[in-house]
């Protein structure tokens, strides 16, 4: 051990074999009975106190706390939800190495190691454990890469490639052959499909991940071998190079990978949000690379690009029509079969298997709704004259929610389409001048909003377009040989919507649900199988449930006359709340769902009190999000966890926040009948209570029931998936009043709950739990569940 590893927290390796035998013997709880440490380590150059393990299903860290060490902390990563990890080897003047994993909702996860372990084999089995099935990407193997690297073996990027990070194609079998040898990080059969260079650094797309090698330091000895997997990338553009002066070409993919969020103003929330990468014109086939990841993440092109199919004409471009139109660069419809030739064959965007359904012109620039994706088209250049073309792709599983707006009154006469997007693109804008405050963030690409002429486009159509792409259960998407439709795009017989909006914003609380099924399927805003199970109406504004979604009416502005309607379907919720009425002042209850995504995604309803069965509600939500989840018991043994008797202090305790266990079975009972909670397969595992409060592990979910106000009538019920939950961590009992501690993380949120002193065997319960439910939900890949149901 050396006093710079000492200082430095360096990791030695410990024998896994012993250390596993070891921990087995002092705690046995914390593996599982089929889970093999493989790798150990030890901080403090091996003489530490936290111990870090990657076993065949998780990373697990062992932090001690405290002076004594007697609180322990285990935080457990499972592999299933690692999006992204690296290893870096040492240096020169520095001369630790690391290890980093990317997970969701914990966020980075990294140690540092001494000199003398070689990493790369870590790095090898972390590749095995993590990139298998999905996690690997869609396979492409079918796809066609016009691979022009052959002209290019050998050529070496100049000085100014290097010093504006342009990258250069180079021979992808020279570079796997290398790959797999020296260094050996690649997979037996994983394979090379396009490889890059800028002086050092390297990028690299193979059949399994995307691999970013970056020399760091004057002499590079020390490197970083960055994997990003495939289902990490929600979406990605193309530039092409301009004149002269912009030779060069470019590649942005936008990543769903977490990060401390950073709050200074000029920076991303999340730097983990993009890749820049730029290429030398004319040393990289742009195209190719987008084809390729198109394939990756839309699926294989499996038709020769001669024989795309036809899309229908018929939507006839008439021009702007409108100098405010074309001033405010509003969408309006044009022929889709134009887009499909010109983006098949000019400029080639497309799968051969892609049709263009519906596409759009604004002043100069182009979107398009294709049978896999969006993309917009934006032309640069004054007046869009420039060469310069930028092609972002936006798949259909990475839109969360969506809504359509009409147009206002006055000067705003423009129509909208608002998607909320699953990744985290939010930016903090820098302060125009120093003494001004700081400016809210921006959303950038994580919510668009995207304006159409109102006499252009007909906003059902678009409405109808995307129920039938965006909302599939799981996101899976479909094939292109089951094209949405025609019907779908047929235009609206005039004055449908205007009639149906006017039906929504003057049937003030008259919500019947035969009535508002019969509005409903005039307007085609409901899908054949679809019907409206619940209805709720506040002032002007109103939500209802259907059988495939939450659909929220939103009525704007001093006159109303804009109104929109937001979809939202029930495999993108992640977690709900219903709360009751409290005295006879405080009448209203609410209905809250937080939706995947990061900007704005949160839906509250107020529901008048008598008018509304709050449980009815949630059981209605709980149906589509854990109806399907597995409803047996994830411990041992269950009958040998019983709730410890409560001694004074402990039972103090519980009212100062710490929270003591309850009985399972009795709660079982209780939540079945009176409220009705639980659904008929379900059963509470642990149960704690905290002052009036109350912290419930079931089978399929965590539930808080919190009490509020002075009376504690008013009780909110949340509820959260355990299939959604992505890592955890407990904290043993320390000394003192210190009482152990869970912690839950999830994608969009956390959990975090103290327990009181003296249950310290309870916590190792919620360990077995948490383990046996979410790597089953990770196994199974099973949470959003497609059940069929009949509403009225």
């Amino acid at each position: 051990m050396g006093f710079m590893d000492y200082i430095g927290d360096n990791a030695a390796q410990l024998d896994a074999v012993e250390y596993e035998n070891e921990l087995r013997e002092k705690d046995p709880r914390v593996l599982q009975p089929d889970e093999q440490i493989v790798y150990a380590f030890a901080g403090r150059g091996g003489s530490g106190r936290d111990h870090y393990m990657l076993t065949n299903k998780r990373v697990i860290v062992r932090d001690k706390k405290g002076m004594t060490g007697k609180r322990i902390k285990y935080t457990s990563v499972p592999y299933k939800s690692v999006r992204a990890f690296s290893v870096e080897t040492t240096g020169n003047v520095d001369k630790d190495q690391e290890v980093k994993l990317f997970a969701h909702g914990i966020g980075k996860v990294s140690f540092d190691l001494v000199k003398t372990i070689d990493v790369l084999p870590i790095y090898r089995f972390l590749s095995s454990v993590i990139i298998q099935g999905e996690m690997a990407g869609m396979n492409a193997d079918g796809a066609v890469v016009f691979d022009s690297s052959a002209q290019m073996v050998g050529s070496s990027t100049g000085f100014f490639d290097i010093f504006g990070s342009n990258y250069a194609q180079i021979d992808k079998e020279m570079v796997e052959s290398s790959l797999k040898s020296n260094p050996n990080i690649l997979l037996d059969d994983e394979k090379v499909e396009m490889a890059f260079k800028c002086g050092r650094d390297s990028f690299i797309l193979t059949s399994c991940r995307l691999l970013k090698i970056d020399g760091q330091g004057i002499s590079g000895k020390k490197v970083e071998y960055l994997t990003i997997l495939w289902p990490a990338i929600k979406g990605y553009s193309i530039e092409t190079a301009g004149n002269i002066f912009d030779r060069d070409t470019e590649l942005t993919l936008f990543f769903n990978l977490p990060d401390t969020e950073c709050y200074a103003e000029g920076c991303p929330r999340n730097f983990l949000t993009r890749m820049k990468i730029d290429f030398r014109d004319g040393q990289a086939d742009l195209f190719a690379v987008q084809r390729y990841i198109s394939d990756k993440l839309l699926g294989p092109d499996e038709v020769a690009y001669s024989q795309h199919g036809n899309t229908t004409a018929g939507h006839i471009d008439t021009g702007s029509g409108s100098i405010l139109a074309w001033l405010g660069d509003d969408n309006r419809m044009i022929d889709p079969s134009d887009a499909n030739r010109q983006f098949h064959s000019e400029m080639p965007i497309l799968q051969a298997c892609e049709n263009v359904e519906l596409a759009f012109k604004g002043r100069r620039d182009m979107l398009l709704f294709t049978t896999k994706r969006v993309i917009f088209v934006d032309v640069q250049g004054f007046l869009g004259m420039g060469k310069k073309m930028e092609f972002t792709s936006l798949p259909y599983s990475t839109i969360s929610a969506f809504s359509v707006r009409s147009a206002g009154s006055w000067v705003d006469n423009d129509s909208e389409v608002c998607l909320w997007l699953d990744f985290d693109d939010i930016f903090n804008p820098p302060r125009a001048n120093e003494d001004d405050s700081q400016p809210p963030p921006i959303p950038r690409k994580s919510y668009l909003e995207i304006d159409f002429q109102k006499d252009k486009v007909d906003m059902l159509v678009l409405h109808r377009y995307l129920s039938e792409r965006a909302m599939v259960v799981n996101h899976s998407l479909k094939p292109y040989t089951s094209p949405v439709s025609q019907n779908l795009l047929v235009p609206s017989p005039p004055g449908t919507s205007d009639k149906f909006m006017d039906w929504i914003g003057e049937n003030a609380y008259a919500l019947d649900n035969a009535e508002i099924n019969e509005k409903f399927r005039e307007a085609e805003l409901l899908q054949d199988d679809e019907r409206v199970a619940f209805a709720f109406k506040t002032g002007r504004d109103s939500l209802y449930l259907t059988n495939k979604r939450l659909l929220v009416f939103d009525v704007h502005g001093f006159t109303g006359k804009k109104k929109e309607y937001m979809s939202v379907s029930w495999d993108s919720i992640r977690t709900w709340s219903v709360e009751s009425a409290g005295s006879s002042i405080d009448r209203d209850m609410e209905l809250s769902v937080l939706f995947k995504g990061y900007w704005n995604n949160n839906i509250k309803q107020d529901l008048r009190k008598g008018t509304s069965d709050i449980f009815a509600i949630q059981s209605f939500i709980s149906h589509f999000i854990i109806g399907n989840a597995d409803g047996r018991t994830a411990l041992a043994n269950a009958q040998s966890y019983q709730p410890p008797t409560p001694d004074s202090m402990t039972s103090f305790l519980g009212y100062l926040n710490d929270a003591h266990m309850k009985d399972a079975t009795e709660l079982t009972a209780t939540l079945r009948a009176t409220p009705a909670l639980l659904q008929s397969d379900e059963s509470i595992e642990a149960a704690f209570k905290c002052g009036r409060d109350m912290f419930l592990i079931s089978t399929k979910r965590i539930i808080i029931v919190d009490k509020e106000g002075v009376s504690g009538n008013r009780v909110q019920y949340k509820s959260y998936p355990l299939g959604f939950n992505a890592a955890f961590r407990i904290e043993t009992e320390g000394h003192l009043l210190s009482g152990s501690e869970v912690k839950i993380y999830t994608e969009h949120y956390s959990i975090k709950q103290e327990l009181a002193k003296g249950q310290k065997d309870i916590v190792w319960m919620i360990h077995e739990i948490l383990s046996g439910k979410i790597f089953a939900a990770l196994e199974s890949n099973d949470t959003a569940p497609q059940i069929p149901v009949v509403v009225g």
